[in-house]
């Protein structure tokens, strides 16, 4: 009898270990670090700049991987390539100056500002858990071209010697985009264009699509909000993002979505557009009906355009009765 006991306790401990030992194995795998893995804060910075400044200001990297790490820290053109806003960090024009401004202190124990080494590109090492503070300097020129100046600091693991076997090396960046502004003979001017909103769909999100240029030479960022109410009245959703807008870039063109858009109802959406002292507002009913619907639709309106046509011709053929 102990002999059973014994061995449906055992059998119980296997069953056991079978249904939590892989739900441990899993959480363990779900919740492992990336070995490389950092992060920078601030993730941008708004400066005022005149001919000849100095600027000094810091930056913090995080190492949040499984593993220490080097990595480098340097400066790239900001600018954009296209309509939809894709960023580019390599094409340099007028408002990306600023990038060949920036220099690195390499020297972080340095007390005294004749110790300090600025350098184009610093390297540091970072053990897991902890962080490096980076001072890093814009060296304004005296002469300088009015209106913004874009530029992003990148902090950059740089990846061991040794390639894995699959030949692939895992890097990671990341970047602090740096919004310059020059005092003079600043421009602020934007335009608002081609605003639109679909209003009859059969499926996708409510959206509102809007052009919005910068005509000026310094930044600004733009609002496009959406509410929207059912047609009999009551808002079931407000939207609201923010679009920047950088100078002699292409015309921005800003998408903003219901996500949440139900397969069927009629709405009343009012849309509204801001960007510095434009603003442009416009209102429409939007329908949103599946092509399911539709054809159930047009079933039963053939079916009743059927009985009507039956209708009328019985009515005929009683009435020719009668006369005869």
């Amino acid at each position: 009898m102990s002999h059973k006991i014994l061995k449906t306790l055992i059998s119980g401990i296997a069953a056991l270990a079978l249904v939590f030992t892989p739900a441990t194995a899993f959480a363990d795998e779900e919740t492992k670090k990336p070995a490389v893995w950092l992060q920078i804060s601030p993730v941008a910075n708004r400066i005022t700049i005149n001919p000849g400044d100095e600027l000094t200001y810091t930056m913090q990297v995080d190492n949040i991987g499984a593993e220490a790490f080097k990595f480098r820290v340097y400066a790239a053109p900001y600018s954009i390539s296209n309509e939809a806003y894709e960023v580019n960090f390599s094409n340099e024009s007028n408002r990306t100056q600023i990038s060949r401004w920036i220099t690195f202190n390499q020297n972080t124990n340095a007390k005294k500002e004749s110790e300090k080494r600025w350098l184009s590109e610093a390297t540091f090492s970072l053990e897991p858990d902890k962080n490096q503070v980076v001072e890093y300097k814009i060296s304004v020129p005296k002469d300088i071209p009015a209106g913004g100046q874009y530029a992003t600091i990148f902090a950059e693991s740089i990846p061991d010697s040794d390639v894995t076997s699959t030949g692939v090396r895992t890097i990671s960046r990341v970047g602090l985009i740096i919004y310059g502004s020059t005092t003079g003979d600043t421009v602020n001017k934007a335009k608002i264009s081609d605003l639109s909103v679909k209003q009859f769909m059969t499926n996708g999100k409510i959206a509102a699509e809007v052009n919005i240029a910068n005509e000026g030479n310094t930044d600004f960022t733009a609002k496009v909000s959406m509410k929207i109410e059912k047609f009999i009245g009551g808002t079931v959703a407000e939207l609201s993002n923010p679009y920047p807008v950088i100078p002699d870039s292409p015309t921005r063109h800003a998408v903003i979505e219901w996500q949440d858009t139900p397969t069927f109802g009629i709405f009343k959406v009012k849309t509204t557009v801001t960007a510095l002292d434009q603003k442009v507002e416009e209102t429409k009913i939007v329908i949103v009906i599946p092509v399911f619907i539709i054809i159930i639709m047009l079933v039963l309106l053939t079916i009743i355009i059927a009985w009507l046509i039956i209708m009328v011709r019985k009515r005929r053929a009683q009435k020719s009765r009668l006369i005869v």
